[in-house]
């Protein structure tokens, strides 16, 4: 069968009109023309439409029974291209990111807030968690892209580096070492402390920086959240090495940071996606992170966080 939808929207004018010369004048025919459109219309379908008389035009049964039909067609037609058009104009749609806590609570808030104002329509889906949870999720598709470390492995995924983020002490106002510029690695390892688990990107390359330095360190806990950190060392139960974006999440009226001096210790995070292109709105959302560069999101901390110049 091969019915075109203008032939839908003949008839469905004809049925409203009647008359098949108004019929034609609003579609913008000549009569012949659309009497032939709506000739084939019937041929392709098998039956007769309309009852034609001398002055008027009416439904047949089967007229009647295809016009709520075509209404529905129509719609759906014009549906499909609308919401088509919506998508490409980033009013409607949905984009799914993953990222490392630190990044979700640091760094997203104003980067989301910015997005939704100009695309209100497009729904966001955030999955704040670890590294490895990061790279799964981009790799099997559930995500548009993930905010992260780099992988080891990158073979399936693209890695487009966005920001460097240096190492710092977190520690109480009233702490001994709160009254330095600067801390050193082996000023902090005299201290007990407190850190994320083993599995995640932080501590392995706390543990990295402490044997590259050839320094010992002694770790009363390891955590999962970063909210658990600063409860701890607020406690003056230890102190923390943290990356520099995580402080907009940890620092409270009691709690300080220091940088941390030689070996300096700095991670590189970036975009993680798939090689392929993103829907329409998931690229207005990457625009609008890599632009947050230019927007200087962390002024108290401009020295231990740097963008690089994709993010400018």
């Amino acid at each position: 069968m091969n019915v075109q939808i203008r032939q839908v929207e003949a008839f469905l004018i004809l049925a409203q009109t009647g008359s098949f010369s108004e019929a034609s004048r609003r579609f913008g025919l000549s009569q012949p023309a659309f009497s032939l459109s709506i000739q084939r219309l019937e041929e392709e379908l098998g039956v007769r439409l309309f009852h034609r008389t001398s002055r008027r035009v009416t439904l047949t049964a089967e007229g009647e029974a295809f016009l709520p039909m075509a209404s529905g067609l129509l719609r759906n037609w014009t549906g499909v291209f609308e919401e088509m058009a919506d998508m490409t104009a980033v009013r409607r749609g949905r984009v799914a990111l993953a990222a490392l806590p630190s990044i979700a609570a640091g760094l997203l808030p104003p980067v989301v807030l910015e997005f939704t104002r100009k695309h209100p329509g497009v729904k966001l889906e955030i999955h704040d968690v670890l590294q490895g949870e990061v790279i799964e999720l981009v790799r099997s598709g559930r995500v548009d892209f993930g905010i992260s470390v780099g992988p080891d492995d990158s073979a399936e995924t693209e890695f487009l580096p966005l920001l460097d983020d240096n190492f710092v002490a977190l520690l109480r106002h009233d702490h001994p070492l709160a009254g330095h510029d600067r801390i050193s690695w082996e000023a902090l390892s005299r201290h007990p402390l407190v850190s994320m688990t083993s599995t995640t990107s932080v501590r392995r390359l706390t543990d990295f920086t402490f044997a590259e330095a050839r320094i010992g360190a002694r770790f009363l806990s390891e955590v999962n959240h970063l909210a658990t950190i600063a409860g701890l060392v607020a406690a003056g139960y230890a102190l923390a090495a943290l990356p520099a974006l995580c402080l907009p999440v940890v620092l409270r009226p009691d709690l300080e940071w220091r940088p941390l001096g030689s070996p300096v210790a700095r991670r590189t995070l970036g975009l993680l996606r798939l090689r392929h292109s993103p829907s329409v709105a998931a690229e207005a959302f990457l625009q609008e992170l890599l632009s947050i560069g230019a927007r200087n999101p962390f002024p108290d901390f401009a020295a231990e966080i740097s963008f690089r110049p994709a993010a400018q």
